[in-house]
């Protein structure tokens, strides 16, 4: 059946204060954790980074990507 792992990048930790996301990436993996498939995209956050230097995600990366609908 193989299961997939799911990672989210966001400008922050507190859904009050606004944060938003701006990376989600999903791997697929078999049962013996062989990678089958992946998948990743920026989002712009429409909002100020965040903490750059814990994602690695730029102004200029994410001005070029799609907004989250709202």
């Amino acid at each position: 059946m193989g299961y997939a792992v799911v990672d989210v990048e966001t400008t922050g930790i507190h859904p009050g204060r606004h944060h938003r996301v701006v990376e989600v990436a999903v791997v697929r993996l078999d049962t013996e954790g062989r990678v089958l498939d992946e998948w990743c995209t920026l989002v712009n956050p429409e909002r100020d980074l965040g903490p750059q230097h814990v994602h690695g995600i730029t102004a200029a990366e994410a001005r070029l990507a799609p907004a989250w609908a709202a």
